[in-house]
């Protein structure tokens, strides 16, 4: 059994100051009040996550560990004490941050604010408990391979990112979270709190008060820690045309694509539009689902993107079909058609109007509660962008014309290049 996190690391009193400024330059705050209902919403994210773990499954197991038991308290008592104040705690291992979320009334600010400093910094990894979330993790693996269209997506991932993690489910694999020990979620998560915290808070709260707060009870956090490695560049596998046998009767499910850009990349917002454009938007809108779908009835469902999982890393272009198998290649026919259309062809100035129209028509739609400002202020700080700012966002929808985004259909969209990925049932494979 682990014996937990020393964070304080028993730093002399005159080096204190010292210290303290390192843990300062690691932490940061994000805090906005919400109107509305008397409720506050925290997040905790910690920059680590699968694509830095070293053993697969990691991240995901030491992320979700983190309510199971601190110093203090067990993890009956923390989920016993969450339920009497109607408190909605969870702890969680993500691609590429683990954390926690805190949803609360406001009257319970405080207590909420000490809670989230004790599961992150007290935090024990008991041997009990981490056997039993590694089997449910594992258990999680096998019902989701189940699922046609997953088992099919995992392989478009290694097909596309492969040996970068994100070609692996982030619940990485049976034998090696099963493997975990308690030492290793411990090593990796004291790892993660000597990188870069991130805590945002939003909902009834003085700004000002609360800021202060988070600083004074993260003030401890460990020494820096080495930069976490970067994960391999992703490479693909060959062929670029790939079946998997699936269990489903009558159904195939087709996945096309290739990598783009990262979060950050001065091209996202256009490749934004080009998404809404080929088909990421709600309802029978868009290039491919107009096509595949409704006029050629070739597909029970049909849309496209083009920033899929977008973040540290490339995203996606990916356009996905789930057909008769008989329509398979005709309805892959038929996106190749579509996607080399809107590279030759390029764009009309109607798509473009409507595409920017439904971007910013859902905006204030992901600012309504305290729990998407708190989420939306983390996704912010992370990516070092100004997400929260609805004018940043909407100038930056407004300053692309279709010249603009024309070329960027050109620079990223490359219909030469597309990993194709079938999943069809066992007989027909």
């Amino acid at each position: 059994m682990s014996d937990g996190l020393a964070v304080d690391g028993g730093v002399a009193e005159a080096e204190r100051p010292a210290a303290a400024l390192l843990a300062s330059e690691r932490l940061g705050v994000r805090v906005r009040r919400v109107e509305g209902a008397p409720v506050v919403a925290l997040r905790v994210w910690l920059r680590s996550g699968a694509r830095v773990e070293s053993i697969p499954g990691q991240a995901l197991v030491a992320g979700r560990m983190l309510a199971e038991g601190t110093r203090r308290r067990s993890w009956k008592r923390i989920a016993d004490e969450a339920e009497a104040r109607g408190m909605i705690l969870a702890s969680f291992g993500g691609f590429e941050v683990h954390g926690l979320a805190i949803d609360a009334l406001a009257q319970d600010l405080e207590l909420a604010l000490g809670w989230a400093a004790e599961l992150l910094l007290e935090s024990v990894f008991p041997e009990d408990r981490t056997a039993w979330l590694a089997r449910q993790a594992a258990a999680e693996l096998g019902s989701l391979a189940d699922q046609p269209e997953i088992k099919t997506a995992w392989g478009f991932l290694e097909q596309l990112y492969a040996p970068h993690p994100r070609s692996r489910p982030v619940q990485g694999d049976p034998a090696s979270l099963l493997a975990l020990t308690p030492d290793d979620l411990a090593g990796f998560h004291r790892r993660a709190l000597g990188s870069r915290v991130l805590v945002t808070a939003a909902g009834r709260l003085d700004e000002d008060a609360v800021e202060r707060r988070v600083r004074e009870l993260f003030a401890a956090l460990p020494p820096p820690a080495p930069p976490w490695p970067e994960p391999a560049a992703p490479a693909g596998t060959e062929p670029r045309r790939r079946l998997v046998a699936v269990e489903a009767e009558e159904q195939a499910h087709l996945y096309l694509g290739h990598l783009t850009v990262p979060r950050r990349h001065p091209d996202h917002a256009a490749l934004e539009l080009l998404a809404v454009i080929l088909g990421s938007g709600t309802g029978l809108t868009g290039r491919i689902p107009t096509r595949i779908r409704e006029r050629e009835g070739l597909a029970y469902s049909a849309h496209a993107q083009t920033l899929a999982g977008a973040g540290l890393d490339a995203g996606r272009l990916v356009a996905y079909v789930a057909t008769a198998p008989a329509n398979a290649d005709r309805a892959e026919q038929g996106v190749v058609e579509e996607l080399r259309r809107l590279v030759e062809g390029g764009i009309k100035e109607a798509e473009l109007d409507d595409a920017r129209a439904y971007l910013l028509g859902r905006e204030p739609f992901r600012r309504e509660t305290a729990r998407q400002w708190a989420d939306l202020l983390a996704e912010a700080e992370h990516y070092e962008l100004p997400l929260e700012d609805a004018r940043w966002r909407a100038a930056r929808l407004a300053e692309l014309d279709r010249t603009a985004v024309e070329e960027a259909a050109r620079r990223h969209v490359r219909p030469d290049d597309l990993a194709v990925t079938i999943g069809l049932p066992e007989g027909d494979s």
